[in-house]
């Protein structure tokens, strides 16, 4: 869409972003009104080869972050979207220190230093997946905010078949993760999304479920505060238990 087609519309800001290897094009609509069908035609035409689409705006008192995936569809959360979303409210409307903001899962708070935090929406585990499903693997559904499967693949993580993930993404109707324990505090993980309907080099969400499991069913640790670190193909995301929530930190950059 060309930036006369975007005027139009009365768009006249747009960023490009990348978080942890998730990219995301973010739409500044804090002054306009956009109908549902207008922003998905915004969606398919900027989003090019970038994971997703964030709207801009403002609630009341609160901004508001309205997600899509690249498929031009709403999707209720993005992790690194949000923190996306801190990053450009810091850039464009100095938005500093604790803020709240308003998404499709809820409002949640979050505040931006050299890196992003955001507190995620609390996970909830659907349920743990029999392993005959799902090759032999130890796995659950679990919801942050979307739905996520997270699967133990172990050190064969780097190896395994995404058109087998692929599979499970339809099958479950969920974003699939597949995931390897490396120590009690570390875990590497891949991410194959639904909406984007590919492996992506990071998902905050799938990395905060994963996280959710390795801790309270792989490692059985109750302890809070803690953190664990993920190893993404984009680069490194830490979620941190605390006594108030679930946070998201890692790093986002434009480009």
């Amino acid at each position: 869409m060309r930036e006369d087609e975007l005027r139009r519309y009365g768009i006249t800001l747009i960023e490009k972003y990348s978080a942890t290897g998730n990219t995301f094009v973010v739409v500044d609509s804090t002054s306009i009104e956009l109908s549902d069908e207008e922003k998905q035609e915004v969606v398919l035409s900027v989003v090019e080869e970038r994971d997703g689409v964030i709207f801009v705006e403002r609630r009341d008192e609160r901004f508001f972050m309205d997600y899509f995936n690249r498929d031009g569809k709403r999707a209720a959360f993005c992790g690194n979207g949000a923190r996306t979303f801190l990053r450009f409210l810091s850039e464009h409307f100095d938005v500093q220190g604790k803020v709240s903001i308003e998404t499709n899962a809820g409002v949640l708070v979050g505040y931006t230093k050299e890196n992003v935090y955001v507190q995620m929406p609390e996970p909830v585990v659907s349920s743990l997946i029999p392993k005959k499903e799902l090759e032999d693997f130890d796995g659950a559904l679990i919801t942050v905010g979307v739905p996520h499967l997270v699967k133990y693949v172990g050190s064969a993580i780097w190896e395994f078949d995404m058109e087998v993930a692929r599979l499970l993404r339809h099958r479950y109707d969920a974003n699939v993760n597949l995931f390897n324990v490396l120590n009690s505090s570390t875990f590497e993980i891949r991410t194959f999304e639904r909406g984007v309907e590919r492996e992506t080099l990071s998902c905050g969400s799938g990395t905060t479920a994963t996280a959710y499991f390795v801790k309270y069913y792989v490692l059985g640790n109750n302890k809070v505060p803690d953190r664990l670190t993920a190893h993404t193909k984009g680069g490194v995301l830490n979620v941190l238990f605390e006594s108030d929530g679930i946070y998201l930190e890692g790093g986002v950059e434009h480009g």
